[in-house]
C-alpha cells in the first residue's frame, strides 16, 4: 500500500456510533498500528475545537481538519496551519435573515460557541459541551472568529435553497456547505473537507491521490470523490456510498479497522 501516505477519518458515524464518545479497542489499535507503519492520520469532521472532545488527544492522530474544513490544526504543535472564517458582515446579514424567519442556529469560534434562543443546546451532540456555548448576543463583544454556522431545521433542503438564494442576492461570501436530516451547515464559500485536505496534502508534500478517506454523510461526499481511495461506511447515506470507490462494514462493526486490515495497511 505504498501509494497511500495519509489516512483520513470522519468522526461521527465513521469512527464513533452517534452518541458514543469512546473509540472501541479495535479502533484504538488501528490508529496505533497505522502510526507504527508510518502513515499520517487525520480527523476530518463537522466537529470543531469546542465539540471534538478527547478525540484530538489521541497520540496517534496528526491533524484535525475541523468544522467541515474551515480550519486545520497540527496536533503535534497545536498550531492552526489553515483557516477560513465567515466575515462579520456576512454573519450580520445571515442573522437578519434568521431572525426574520425564526431559524434556530449556533456557530463556533475558537474562544466560544454561540447560539440563539431557538436553538436546542441540550441536544445530545451539544449537551456535553454546553458550558462552552454562550448567547449569540455576546459574539461581537468577544471579537471571536466564526468558522461554521449550524441551522437546526426539519426541512433542510428547502431552507438551503432559500438561504443560498439570499446569499447570492446579497453578494455574500458564504454558502450552504451540506445538509442532513436535522439541519444544515453554512461556511465561507468554497470550503469543504476536500478543499482543506488538498491544502493539507500540499503542505505535507503529498497529493490527494495519496489519501484514503472514510466517511458516512453528505458532508463527506466531496472528500470521498477527491481522494485516491474514498471508502463509505456501510451505515452511510446513499449519496455518500455513490461517491465512494468502496464500502466497508458499518461503524458499529469497526468498518475502517477491518477494511484497512484487509487491504494490508497493517
Amino acid at each position: 500500500m505504498t501509494k497511500y501516505k495519509i489516512i483520513v477519518f470522519d468522526i461521527d458515524g465513521t469512527l464513533l456510533p452517534f452518541g458514543v464518545s469512546e473509540l472501541s479497542m479495535r479502533m484504538q489499535e488501528m490508529f496505533e498500528r497505522l502510526k507504527a507503519n508510518g502513515y499520517i492520520t487525520v480527523l476530518a469532521s463537522g466537529r470543531d475545537i469546542l465539540t471534538v472532545g478527547k478525540q484530538i488527544d489521541n497520540p496517534y492522530v496528526d491533524y484535525f481538519v475541523g468544522a467541515n474544513g474551515t480550519f486545520i490544526i497540527d496536533l503535534n504543535t497545536d498550531e492552526y496551519i489553515f483557516e477560513k472564517t465567515i466575515d462579520f458582515e456576512d454573519y450580520e446579514k445571515f442573522y437578519k435573515f434568521a431572525k426574520k424567519n425564526k431559524l434556530a442556529f449556533s456557530f463556533v469560534g475558537n474562544k466560544w460557541g454561540y447560539y440563539n434562543e431557538l436553538f436546542n443546546i441540550n441536544h445530545w451532540f451539544y449537551k456535553p459541551y454546553k458550558d462552552k456555548f454562550i448567547s449569540h448576543d455576546e459574539y461581537e463583544e468577544h471579537k471571536d472568529k466564526n468558522y461554521l454556522i449550524t441551522v437546526s431545521t426539519n426541512n433542510p433542503k428547502a431552507w438551503a435553497t432559500k438561504l443560498n438564494k439570499y446569499f447570492k442576492e446579497n453578494n455574500m461570501n458564504v454558502w450552504v456547505l451540506a445538509t442532513w436530516d436535522g439541519g444544515l451547515f453554512i461556511s465561507a464559500k468554497g470550503i469543504t473537507k476536500a478543499y482543506s485536505l488538498g491544502i493539507l496534502a500540499k503542505l505535507l508534500g503529498h497529493s490527494l491521490n495519496e489519501m484514503v478517506a472514510f466517511g458516512d454523510s453528505e458532508n463527506d461526499v466531496e472528500m470521498l470523490e477527491a481522494v485516491g481511495l474514498g471508502i463509505a461506511m456501510g451505515n452511510g447515506e446513499d449519496v455518500t456510498k455513490n461517491a465512494a470507490r468502496e464500502i466497508c462494514l458499518p461503524v458499529t462493526e469497526d468498518g475502517p479497522y477491518f477494511k484497512l486490515k484487509e487491504m494490508g495497511f497493517f
